[in-house]
């Protein structure tokens, strides 16, 4: 309570310019937070009277605008919820049975290098353009590593139709859920249209989505529609088995080899209370408190209510960029960013005594340059598990030339309509 009838003066000025200024200063961060997506509505044209519908979109401008949503829009956000979409393949019992048997993510020696070679393969196709070498490359290699099994008949189309489906539609549904802004028609439909592209390149079949007979109009009804088989897919096929578990865990047990042990059991929390129950119990995890739920929901809702009034955002220097553009005289490159072990890390100063560094020589884990940490980066033609270490060359050029024929990022659709 105030003695008197008012403020002091000096004081209610000072009160005056503080909210003037706070008032100021989220107005501007809203005006340049929108200022990206209206120049990419600006640059494509699409809903004027020169581009009337999504129709035309190409593979090319659709990778030019899922790039600006990667790296500087909802950069963080987009590459968790692509984390998420390679976990939740885990709940399938075809997929989890697979990687149980081949122990690529059943063991500890291996799951650590495994989610790296993912997470290369995955980058590469994501960050570079679709006619690009770089990025036909990581497909060639994906495309012999999956062909291995495909021929034994281990992986099916519909296991692969899947996964491309989660790979689309969660960084759509998680932003909507979680970021400061919605996704625009334009930015779902471009990443519809990369991913139909990217199924393209992977020989990955779309006979059981109606459009497949009729056509497609544009990137939204293709997204629909693997989305709707992709939904109808997890309702049959998603259910609890030990070779989900025991997949799971691993990569759960990766997770807690970068945090200290007393914050395991909170960690383990929050990891059940990110999925939704049929996931949790088809990987047979106990269920969240409803406290670390709450706490979760508190906390994303606090973080899109700063970023969307209070955070300026992204500039061009401050681009995410998991990989480095330098090479090696082999032409080897390095991830810049990881999270787990750090596997193809350069082991340079910064990342061996900078604060990751120190905090993983706290923590007892490994650094960047250790015994099996690949400190010599890695080679798109040869990424994978050991078993095929220096395999498939003959098959990687073969693939290589016929992506180089296939993507030249045009329209996608064009060949369904």
């Amino acid at each position: 309570m105030w003695v008197g009838d008012a403020l002091p003066a000096w004081l209610s000025l000072r009160l005056i310019y503080a909210l003037a200024s706070v008032a100021l200063y989220t107005a501007i961060c809203r005006t340049l937070r929108f200022r990206r997506i209206g120049k990419l509505q600006h640059k494509y044209g699409f809903k004027t009277p020169a581009r009337p519908s999504f129709s035309n979109m190409t593979d090319q401008e659709a990778y030019e605008i899922q790039t600006e949503i990667a790296e500087a829009e909802f950069p963080a956000l987009f590459e968790k919820s692509l984390q998420l979409a390679l976990f939740r393949t885990y709940g399938i019992p075809s997929i989890s049975k697979l990687l149980v048997q081949t122990a690529q993510l059943s063991t500890n020696e291996n799951v650590a290098k495994r989610y790296a070679d993912t997470a290369v393969i995955v980058t590469e196709i994501y960050t570079n353009a679709p006619n690009g070498e770089r990025g036909i490359e990581a497909f060639a290699r994906l495309n012999y590593l999956h062909g291995h099994y495909i021929k034994q008949g281990k992986i099916s189309n519909d296991d692969m139709l899947y996964t491309l489906a989660l790979f689309m539609n969660h960084p759509c549904e998680w932003i909507n859920k979680y970021e400061w802004r919605r996704m625009t028609d334009m930015e779902v439909c471009a990443v519809a249209t990369f991913h139909k592209s990217m199924g393209e390149a992977m020989n990955i079949q779309f006979d059981v989505l109606p459009g497949s007979r009729t056509g497609w109009t544009d990137g939204l009804q293709f997204y629909r529609e693997l989305d709707a088989w992709a939904k109808q897919y997890e309702e049959k096929h998603m259910v609890p088995h030990k070779d989900n578990y025991n997949t799971a865990i691993k990569s759960k047990y990766l997770l807690f080899s970068t945090i200290p042990s007393f914050m395991h059991s909170f960690a383990g929390q929050l990891i059940s209370a990110a999925m939704d129950d049929r996931l949790r119990e088809a990987v047979m995890f106990e269920p969240a408190h409803r406290v670390t739920k709450s706490l979760l929901d508190l906390f994303m809702s606090a973080r899109r209510i700063l970023l969307r009034h209070f955070a300026l955002p992204r500039f061009d220097f401050q681009r995410s960029k998991s990989l480095s553009k330098e090479t090696s005289p082999e032409g080897r490159r390095w991830i810049k960013i990881w999270s787990t072990t750090p596997h193809y890390v350069k082991p340079n100063l910064w990342n061996r005594l900078g604060p990751s560094g120190i905090y993983q020589l706290l923590l007892g884990a490994p650094r960047p340059g250790d015994s099996g940490m690949h400190p010599e980066g890695y080679l798109r033609s040869n990424v994978g598990p050991r078993a095929f270490d220096g395999k498939g060359k003959q098959e990687f050029e073969h693939e290589k030339q016929r992506i180089t024929k296939t993507r030249t990022g045009g329209c996608p659709f064009v060949a369904s309509k």
